[in-house]
């Protein structure tokens, strides 16, 4: 499914009159992902491939050294990146550096939410953190189990300042069927490795 169907299927608008949709409290994506057992960092929430999201990966150790001594650092043109799936290129291209455990939507909305997980869920196991009643609605539970989503919410009033996190609805533990990756997975995994790299350097 493309992430553009998968938006017009749950009628959720990234964007209201021009301007970003306001997010829940990003701080709080490092406490959701100890919740969900995800292992790896947790990146400051951003936007990546057009979505806002906090992803939690890590290195993997030999490929990133391999990377490092023969130059190749992440390759984030999608164009460079798409050329990568071609038959003649299958020796010429460096190996995943980072293993992604897990994308975190931030959100003021279920909807909102799930249009910026889903789009993951080939890739690694996908959650949404939304305020506290937002995120025990009957219908965004129903929603995120229908694609695999995990669910938490903070459990303060106001998600203004929350100091905690509850997980909800667990959701699936690792990628949707996964079958190898496409160009488009391959071009998040380069851009989560420049921004791994930036963090922990």
């Amino acid at each position: 499914m493309s992430q553009d169907s998968l938006t017009q299927q749950i009628n959720c608008p990234l964007t209201v009159s021009g301007a970003e949709i306001l997010t829940a409290p990003d701080r709080a994506a490092p406490e959701a992902a100890a919740l969900l057992g995800w292992d790896g960092v947790v990146l400051p929430a951003g936007v990546l491939v057009g979505r806002r999201v906090a992803v939690a990966a890590e290195l993997i150790p030999a490929a990133h050294e391999y990377r490092t001594t023969t130059g190749w650092g992440p390759v984030t043109d999608r164009l460079s990146v798409t050329t990568w799936s071609w038959p003649e290129m299958t020796q010429q291209v460096p190996p995943v550096a980072v293993r992604l455990h897990g994308v975190i939507a931030p959100a003021r909305h279920w909807r909102t939410g799930l249009a910026g997980a889903v789009p993951f869920a080939g890739l690694c196991a996908t959650a949404m953190l939304l305020p506290p009643d937002v995120g025990r609605d009957v219908e965004c539970l129903r929603r995120a189990d229908q694609y695999g989503c995990s669910v938490l919410a903070t459990t303060e009033v106001s998600d203004v300042d929350p100091d905690a996190v509850d997980l909800v609805q667990p959701g699936r533990s690792g990628p949707a069927l996964p079958a190898g990756l496409t160009p488009g997975g391959r071009l998040v995994h380069e851009l989560v490795y420049e921004q791994l790299l930036a963090t922990v350097s």
